[in-house]
């Protein structure tokens, strides 16, 4: 059994006008592997629909209360910081479609001479310090009566709390930018409205932070790429490139919009129109196309060593990515955090550990 072609195939894509012809199995080895690529709510729901979800259905209401608890947390943050006008958006956590995230993404969009009081004010309301780092703080919400888990284990009441968005010290996204693309969406457990980037920017976020930070591309983005994508018409799409190109993104963009292109054309026979119209745009990765095809198309896809490289000199064609860029060679002078950064690059094997769902 092909897993990636087996589950898309009983999911359906959003891209589609309808769901396509599938034996809708419920299986232990499926659910492991959708939970890995952050889809299991969507493989979930197919069954529930077709009336085939039986002995998997206490593991499902097991991830409805953690979704449950991970709302709370967001919704008490977001309350914490707007108490003291604190300027942030919440990244990387939700999704247009049922996610389990491993930890609640938030940005810092304020003043970043201020970041470090802003982390002295979230101790003081009960966010345990548990990884103060160069450009995120770790909280862990002590409000939550659990047990610290060093491994982050369940998720729900991890935060990273970004100074920047940024891999090690070189900023891939600018948010002086990001900060004019904030808007509120309404989320379960919370009174009063999140704050959240527009699909396009999130969309960038998650292609560089895919390329750039882990070297990995799971289903989670190709669905919520594919979500995005069917509300998006065809001007939105050329401002999603244009947004894309304003960032130095187009290779990560380029590369997720390839992968994208591969799923569809193996599993469902062919590409949408809006996905085709978006890479006529952009172009195609060729080469990751190639190894996703000789990997069976095996999800995460582990990007390749040279679309990471060519991504990150894109990326410092922008001056404070290349401020950045800089500062990480000096700090590579030091050979533990030399061999730390290479073997983090480098080492398969790490990169598809990272990838692992908590």
């Amino acid at each position: 059994m092909n897993k990636t072609r087996t589950l898309l195939k009983i999911i359906g894509s959003p891209l589609l006008e309808k769901k396509p012809e599938a034996d809708l199995i419920e299986s232990d080895e499926l659910f492991r592997y959708a939970f890995r690529n952050n889809v299991e709510m969507l493989y979930f729901q197919a069954l529930e629909e077709a009336g085939k979800l039986d002995t998997l259905r206490a593991t499902r209401d097991e991830i409805i209360a953690r979704q449950r608890d991970t709302a709370k947390t967001i919704c008490r943050l977001s309350e914490v910081l707007r108490h003291d006008d604190i300027p942030h958006a919440m990244t990387k956590t939700l999704r247009p479609y049922p996610g389990t995230p491993n930890d609640i993404d938030c940005l810092y969009l304020g003043p970043l001479d201020q970041y470090e009081n802003v982390g002295k004010y979230l101790q003081n309301n009960q966010y345990r310090l548990t990884g103060p780092n160069d450009m995120q703080y770790e909280f862990f919400d002590e409000i939550s009566d659990e047990a610290f888990q060093e491994d982050k284990s369940g998720g729900r009441f991890y935060i990273d709390f970004y100074r920047e968005l940024a891999a090690d010290h070189m900023p891939y996204m600018d948010s002086q930018i990001l900060a004019k693309e904030v808007i509120q969406v309404q989320i379960d457990e919370c009174p009063n409205p999140v704050y959240v980037f527009k699909p396009i920017a999130e969309m960038v976020v998650l292609s560089l932070h895919s390329v750039l930070m882990h070297r990995i591309v799971p289903l989670e983005v190709f669905y919520t790429y594919a979500y995005f994508i069917a509300e998006m018409s065809e001007v939105e799409l050329d401002e999603l490139w244009r947004f894309t190109c304003l960032n130095h993104a187009e290779p990560a963009m380029r590369t997720v919009l390839t992968l994208m292109e591969t799923l569809h054309q193996e599993c469902f026979g062919f590409v949408p129109d809006k996905l085709a119209y978006i890479l006529k745009l952009s172009g195609q990765r060729i080469s990751e196309k190639k190894d996703l095809l000789q990997n069976d198309i095996h999800m995460p896809h582990v990007v390749r060593l040279s679309t990471f490289v060519i991504s990150v000199f894109s990326k410092i064609r922008g001056k404070r990515a290349r401020r950045g860029f800089f500062k990480e060679l000096a700090h590579m002078l030091n050979p533990v955090f030399a061999v730390e950064v290479l073997y983090h690059m480098l080492s398969k094997k790490f990169i598809d550990k990272h990838s692992d769902h908590v």
